[in-house]
């Protein structure tokens, strides 16, 4: 991940970007533990006609250059591991794998400039998938993700809400250096990413020609 902040920028930040670009990497269930047995590892079901439908406006503001890859993605996680089979139901006695979804969503530019796409809050089924009571999927993250070009070796910016933000028609400011556009020069990551600032607060060693903003705004409810 490339420096966004000072050395002395918080570590729960650098966790979240450390968790933000495992997902990004990920389409399916990934685990935070040991692999539970193939042989019971259930195949957790997208909804295919999600009712809680919620959309999201993505407006960018002195960017340095274009992006002609703009894409979005929903994070959903298993909020009641008691559904999971317990560890001794797993090779070794790990703790069951908490399971993680990724669903991509479309994001269409509108002739204002602005992109446009819809998440579902219920994007999962909830289902008993092992025996053991329904597991309970919730809508833990939006993200959004720009490239210059989609090139490899690109930078990845990647500007996202909290899931309860997105479903209660949340607000976000996300901040960028410019100077990682379109690839840091100095960078030696095969794949940069960097995680955006939220607020003007948190990039205030900077001044405002060395930044981009892009800004998310959920709606409670799309018609």
């Amino acid at each position: 991940m490339m420096q966004d902040q000072p050395s002395r920028r918080e570590s729960s930040h650098a966790r979240r970007g450390s968790m933000l670009l495992a997902l990004v990497l990920l389409s399916s269930t990934v685990a935070c533990g040991a692999p539970m047995n193939e042989t019971v590892k259930p195949e957790y079901r997208e909804n295919p006609a999600p009712s809680r439908i919620h959309g999201i406006e993505v407006r960018m503001e002195g960017v340095p250059g274009d992006f002609g890859y703009v894409q979005g993605a929903m994070q959903f996680d298993v909020t009641n591991p008691t559904c999971l089979p317990p560890p001794d139901a797993n090779p070794g006695g790990y703790t069951s794998p908490v399971p993680t979804r990724m669903i991509p969503f479309a994001l269409e530019r509108g002739g204002d400039g602005v992109y446009r796409g819809t998440v579902a809050a219920d994007g999962m089924i909830d289902e008993d998938y092992h025996g053991r009571g329904v597991c309970e999927w919730a809508l833990k993250n939006v993200q959004v993700q720009l490239k210059a070009t989609g090139a490899e070796g690109e930078t990845l910016f990647i500007a996202d809400l909290d899931g309860d933000e997105a479903v209660v028609g949340g607000r976000r400011e996300i901040y960028f250096r410019k100077v990682l556009y379109p690839r840091h020069p100095r960078s030696t990551t095969d794949e940069p990413f960097v995680i955006g600032r939220a607020g003007r607060a948190a990039m205030a060693h900077l001044r405002d020609d060395e930044l981009f903003k892009v800004t998310l705004t959920a709606s409670e409810r799309t018609p």
